[in-house]
Order: structure tokens, then C-alpha cells, then sequence
């Protein structure tokens, strides 16, 4: 593929990135740089700005079952979900955390997020259909 690709963050990924940035800056300015906080937005931001543009649509971080047209991206104690469109060169970040000690829990508040329809309104501006909400809702394995 060729083109730069348009990274995006709906409103949920981007409050999560702003406090980030916002913990990081702050741990910053008192000096400390090895704070736990700088280390995640650092993780962060490498992962949206190289680490997911350089193979974004890889079918070995995309999840399974109904929600095989999300990808996710996992170091340590982030994750970051999103929806990526080949053709027009674009993904959108749908949802970053900070894991907790479970990472199936994690992933289940993603998916109840996901088969809530908080995410449609970005899985239509890439033409994607939403997972079929239809049957029992299942936490997707991450592979």
C-alpha cells in the first residue's frame, strides 16, 4: 500500500489519550520522567504515530468471531482497538486503556461498548458493518 495513513481517534480514544498526555506532561514537569505515566502516553504515542501505521491490517491482531474487523494492538498494560479501511488509507482508534491485571476484563468492557452501538457511527464511515448484535455476547479471544 502506498500513502500515508490517516490515524483517528473517536471521542472515547481521545479522552483517554488527553488525560494521558495531560498525567504525563504533569509528572514532566515536576522531574519526574520515569513515572509509570510518562511511560504509558510514551507507549502510546509511539504505537498510534509507528508501531500500528507500519502494519495496520495484519490478520494476527485482528480479534475473532463477530468482532474480526477490529484490530488491537497490546504492550504491557495498553491496549488500543481500532477499525482500519485499506483503500482509503485510514483507521480509527475506537478504544485505548490502560490494562488491569485481567486483560479478558479489558476486552469485555470493549465488546460491551462495541455490541452497545457506542462505535457504529465509525464503523459506518468506513463502510464497515457493525458485529451482529443478534445471539449471546461473547468476550472476542485476542488469538
Amino acid at each position: 500500500m502506498t500513502g500515508q495513513l490517516q490515524v483517528q481517534l473517536t471521542a472515547t480514544a481521545q479522552t483517554t489519550y488527553a488525560n494521558s498526555y495531560g498525567e504525563a506532561e504533569s509528572c514532566i514537569s515536576k522531574g519526574d520522567e520515569s513515572n509509570p505515566k510518562v511511560k504509558f502516553f510514551r507507549d502510546l504515542d509511539e504505537a498510534l504515530t509507528k508501531v500500528i501505521p507500519s502494519d495496520p491490517f495484519n490478520q494476527r491482531i485482528a480479534l475473532s468471531g463477530c468482532m474480526s474487523s477490529i484490530f488491537r494492538f497490546s504492550r504491557e498494560s495498553l491496549r488500543i482497538c481500532y477499525l482500519g479501511h485499506g483503500p482509503q488509507r485510514r483507521i480509527i482508534v475506537l478504544y485505548i486503556c490502560q490494562s488491569c491485571a485481567d486483560e479478558n476484563e479489558s476486552y469485555a468492557k470493549f465488546t460491551y461498548m462495541v455490541m452497545s452501538g457506542k462505535f457504529d457511527a465509525a464503523f459506518a464511515s468506513l463502510g464497515l458493518k457493525p458485529p451482529d448484535r443478534q445471539g449471546i455476547l461473547q468476550t472476542p479471544s485476542i488469538n
